[in-house]
């Protein structure tokens, strides 16, 4: 099996690799480690404010209603409606992100045009004076619910261990694997790190493998540049009762669309890097994983909003869970320098499908309306996270669901809260909300976790006659913590990520 090994790398040299192989042609039906706890959260949560005005209040209308963005979060706002309109809007989002690894912090950005939403509401009026069931309202369009792109660096001297410890580790433990059987169960990971002569055959435990870096002692780096968003397409339907409630009822078909690139370097800056018997100079690694997700699903929301008196509107809606098809693509490789040699292996070309059901959600929202002065909203959001669940037909998710069910928390919460002042034609908006950290404190203590985003926004909105122009900015910021691999027996250093949003949105709506 050396022997092969050997064979195949001379083959290889600098530029050829083993892709060229007949089995890369084909789509390996294997999962990766691309499914798992953090997609589940990554596509669970949504941050709302899709047009300029509930986005510089916060995203909190449940109470309101009269604007698209209800068809997300309360569709009884669409009952809210007098008259029909078609709104759009357009926005940027800039992402910093500043990485501190090992005592070092870098920083990185990335800038978006987007498109907020766009949407029509009709509007049916009963002229019949005692009529009880006032108006009925349709609405159609698109709502973007989140923001995935993102570009982060972090790099530092890791004195520990190296990922290819984690590679060796884990075919260890799942209990061992010829050579010859590596490119069939670790095709993405083990097998590369085989290939390119960054992890042996364990010298006295058969189909057990160690690391060709024996002390840990290098320079460790992460790129990553990633993309997409998530949206759903809606259509709802609301009504108003004897103008005392206001009912309904929206439909959703969401969708994800991210890539991403993630590069993983390793590097022996000072040639101290030499295993026990000198034969392994090890110089660099790089491990590239490229991932494309694609998704459709569909959800359901209902609502109701009840106005307690002239100043004061109630609402409550109640969210179904999202249930997500979800399509993954990917491919690994992995290029090494050692003893003066290069060598590159790449993985094949990978498919999996599975599902993804997100958590149910309950909204409760209160709004204070004064005249024609202005008003104060409020929204409270509950969900809980443990009920995120991954299923496929052909693989378990027990061990992801366990670690879904342990890790995140039963009680998320998010609150929202806006203001708004009128000046005859003009507006003005204040708003923020705060998401509490995903993560159970009671198994995952300390402030590395916390991971919960809060957020401040402010706008101006004009209107004249049918036709409103509204303008918002929204200021976020969130706490992450990144681990680039895990190790049973050994502490591995993990990055923490301080992530900042800068959100513009342009809306405009003409009513008739």
């Amino acid at each position: 099996e050396h022997a092969i090994r050997d064979l195949d790398s001379s083959l290889v040299g600098s530029e050829m690799c083993i892709r060229d192989r007949c089995i890369a042609c084909l789509f390996f039906p294997i999962k990766s480690d691309a499914q798992n706890e953090i997609d589940a959260l990554r596509y669970s949560q949504s941050i709302y404010g899709p047009t300029a005005r509930s986005m510089s209040m916060g995203g909190a209308f449940g109470a309101l209603g009269g604007d698209f963005s209800v068809l997300s979060t309360n569709p009884a706002g669409i009952g809210v409606y007098r008259s029909s309109e078609f709104t759009v809007s357009v926005g940027s989002i800039s992402r910093n992100t500043n990485s501190e690894f090992q005592g070092q912090t870098w920083d990185d950005n990335k800038f978006n045009i987007t498109l907020g939403n766009l949407g029509l509401v009709l509007v049916k009026t009963n002229t019949e004076r005692d009529a009880n069931w006032k108006q009925l309202s349709f609405a159609i369009g698109h709502n973007r619910t989140n923001d995935l792109g993102t570009n982060s660096y972090f790099q530092g001297r890791n004195f520990n261990n190296s990922m290819t410890d984690y590679f060796a580790e884990r075919v260890n433990l799942d209990g061992g694997a010829s050579p010859s059987e590596l490119s069939s169960f670790y095709p993405f990971d083990a097998s590369l790190a085989y290939q390119t002569f960054l992890i042996d055959p364990h010298p006295n435990i058969p189909n057990n493998y160690v690391s060709i870096i024996p002390d840990g002692d290098i320079l460790q780096s992460r790129t990553v540049t990633s993309k997409g968003s998530q949206g759903e397409f809606s259509f709802a339907l609301g009504a108003n009762y004897r103008n005392k409630f206001n009912f309904g009822i929206s439909f959703a078909f969401p969708n994800i669309k991210y890539e991403e690139e993630a590069i993983f370097e390793e590097t022996d800056t000072d040639d101290s890097v030499i295993n026990a018997d000198s034969t392994a100079d090890f110089k660099s690694m790089r491990y590239t994983q490229l991932l494309k997700t694609t998704s459709n699903g569909f959800n359901a929301k209902f609502g109701v909003i009840y106005r307690l008196t002239d100043g004061i509107r109630l609402g409550a809606a109640y969210h179904t869970p999202t249930w997500y098809n979800m399509s993954d693509v990917y491919v690994t490789s992995m290029r090494s320098i050692v003893n003066n040699t290069e060598y590159y292996d790449v993985s094949p070309d990978g498919a999996y499908g599975y599902k993804l059901h997100t958590p149910m959600k309950f909204v409760g929202s209160v709004a204070f309306i004064f005249s024609k002065k202005g008003l104060l909203s409020f929204e409270y959001e509950y969900s809980d996270l443990t009920s995120m669940k991954l299923k496929a037909n052909d693989y378990s998710f027990n061990n992801e669901n366990q670690t879904i069910d342990n890790i995140y928390t039963k009680n998320g919460h998010v609150f929202r809260g806006g203001a708004e002042i009128r000046l005859e034609r003009l507006s003005l908006r204040a708003g923020g909300a705060y998401y509490n950290s995903p993560f159970n404190k009671k198994v995952i203590p300390g402030d590395d976790f916390d991971q919960h985003v809060i957020s401040f926004a402010g706008g101006i909105g004009y209107k004249v006659k049918n036709f409103t122009l509204d303008l918002a900015y929204s200021y976020s910021e969130r706490s992450e913590f990144y681990r680039a691999y895990n190790l049973l027996n050994e502490e591995v250093p993990g990055t923490g990520i301080d992530r900042i949003d800068h959100r513009i949105m342009l809306t405009t709506g003409v009513r008739f």
